[in-house]
């Protein structure tokens, strides 16, 4: 909140440069960050921004004692940076001691001439393991804002980055790594460990 009210500050100040005969060339800078500014506070005000995901501290915990779970939408693949016809978008939830990733239908071709209703994962819970049963990857930062998790052999990348993170993966790595510091409190060793 504090950083959006820095930048409407910025905003305002350019605009008043420009009304009292400040060089034009401050007008495109200007006005792409005041158009910046009212997007993420109509985000703010409407409750529709990627905090909306992210975890309360000991939110993984309390799922347990209180059988409530957690869910965040998610996507899946062997890579980061893998093609849309490797990742899947799904649903990454933590509920009865247990962290699950469920595959949901395609609802568009991916490139290379599938059709929408051929996908073989659709619905199936391709990740169904306890914390100490995991191995985590590197904790995500913001070079690699993937949660990466280990179990029986098989590597998940989870992005948690929601498709309206304009940080380039920010907002996804501070997410995913609370998921990291959670996992981890709860047992899940790291590959490290």
């Amino acid at each position: 909140m504090a950083v959006l009210l820095v930048w409407w500050a910025v905003a305002l100040v350019g605009l008043l440069l420009l009304v009292a005969g400040g060089p034009w060339i401050l007008v495109l800078p200007v006005g792409v960050v005041g158009v910046l500014v009212v997007a993420n506070t109509v985000v703010l005000v409407r409750h529709t921004g990627p905090e909306e995901d992210a975890l309360e501290a000991g939110a993984l915990r309390r799922a347990d004692a209180d059988r409530d779970g957690v869910a965040v939408p998610a996507r899946r693949g062997a890579r980061r940076w893998g093609s849309d016809r490797q990742q899947r978008a799904g649903t990454l939830a933590y509920q009865g001691g247990r962290l699950s990733f469920t595959v949901e239908p395609r609802t568009s071709a991916p490139a290379g001439g599938e059709s929408v209703g051929d996908d073989p994962l659709a619905g199936m819970t391709v990740l169904d393991a306890a914390p100490r049963e995991l191995v985590l990857g590197a904790r995500p930062s913001w070079r690699r804002p993937a949660l990466v998790v280990s179990h029986d052999g098989t590597v998940h990348v989870l992005d948690l980055s929601p498709p309206s993170d304009l940080g380039a993966g920010a907002v996804g790595a501070v997410v995913a790594g609370a998921w990291w510091d959670q996992l981890h409190e709860l047992g899940a060793p790291t590959a490290t460990s």
